[in-house]
């Protein structure tokens, strides 16, 4: 069993909050679903929560993390797709709220892709928000893995 030894600090994050609001919103057809997603947030001041995302996409784009060379490396979807899962996370970024959006998309006989979702053309989406209130969650840069990680301030 590995023990603190006092020199390390431990890099576990834990912080309370208070349930918020819960928002449900139809996305627009054919406008790219992160830029849908962010507005939303944005426009109703989500600082901090979860969402899911139902529905379908004309095409998308799906991103792979490489922790070697710590770059995403995008897998494009050119064909029609169900979010068969989609759901993520908003915090802050830069100050901003930002949401990190993780989904499994099928196609067409039951091929599948998952990974981080950068970009799709919305067919039809219905996004929910579950609010979270209490501290502000603060992405920044980590050092070890080249990721926008919350971090204390």
């Amino acid at each position: 069993m590995h023990q603190n030894s006092g020199k390390e600090r431990s890099r576990l994050l834990i912080r309370e909050f208070e349930g918020g609001r819960h928002l449900l919103a139809t996305l627009e057809h054919g406008a790219e679903i992160i830029g849908q997603i962010t507005r939303v947030i944005r426009e109703n001041d989500i600082r901090a929560g979860h969402l899911n995302v139902i529905g379908a996409l004309d095409q998308a784009e799906i991103g792979y993390y490489d922790q070697v060379s710590h770059s995403y490396q995008g897998i494009q979807i050119n064909e029609p797709v169900e979010l068969a899962s989609c759901s993520g996370n908003i915090s802050l970024l830069a100050g901003r709220p930002y949401a990190h959006v993780h989904a499994v998309l099928s196609g067409m006989k039951g091929k599948v892709w998952a990974g981080h979702l950068t970009s799709g053309r919305i067919f039809a989406a219905e996004l929910y928000v579950q609010e979270l209130v209490g501290p502000d969650l603060i992405r920044s840069k980590d050092s070890i893995t080249g990721l926008n990680l919350w971090r204390e301030e």
